[in-house]
């Protein structure tokens, strides 16, 4: 297939993906979420003197919530809704795109770009692409951190590359444990392959 018909192909499942995302409507806990998200604002803003409490948030760091609340802040109140699930949208394909590069990297070429394509279609995972602001930056944590322990392998001896991906997996780690207090836990199998 050339260079151009894969675009192709990709703008299409690319603008399919954006239909479905500005269709799908709001679901169960995105207000939630977006209300964590706030209230971290507001209470980081005010230095510590705007103290909400809210239902189960002591159980969560908010940084995604918080960091998809302020872009949702630049846009009228109106599409709140259409662009958190862009956002999601957004990180959902990059961790798509990191499974391919991450099967191309133990595999091959084709093999990755089958992968991307199995996933992309896969009903869960494009069901929850959206609208699941919580397992989607999962995902792409443990994915992007499996990438980059993979390129710190092979790159451990360039001691500026090698630094650099220890930043990014400690910012991907702190964004991971935000969502997920026991995040770091659920990297023992990425550990485990290193060794």
């Amino acid at each position: 297939m050339s260079k151009k018909k894969k675009y192709i192909a990709l703008s299409i499942l690319i603008s399919f993906s954006v239909y479905c995302s500005l269709t799908i409507g709001l679901s169960l806990d995105e207000d939630y979420h977006l209300l964590l998200g706030k209230i971290t604002l507001d209470y980081l803003f005010s230095l510590g003197k705007v103290d909400i409490d809210i239902a189960y948030g002591e159980y969560y760091s908010t940084i995604y919530w918080s960091f998809l609340y302020l872009i949702t802040e630049l846009f009228p109140s109106k599409y709140e809704t259409s662009v958190s699930h862009l956002v999601n949208l957004f990180f959902s394909f990059a961790t798509i795109f990191g499974i391919g590069k991450i099967t191309s990297v133990l595999f091959n070429k084709k093999v990755g770009i089958i992968v991307f394509i199995i996933l992309f279609f896969y009903p869960t995972f494009f069901g929850h692409m959206s609208f699941n602001s919580k397992d989607t930056i999962l995902t792409f944590c443990h994915v992007w951190i499996f990438y980059l322990v993979i390129k710190y392998l092979k790159n451990q001896n360039i001691k500026d590359k090698a630094n650099n991906y220890i930043i990014y997996i400690g910012i991907l780690t702190a964004l991971g444990t935000s969502i997920y207090l026991i995040f770091v836990g659920t990297l023992i199998p990425i550990f485990l392959f290193v060794l």
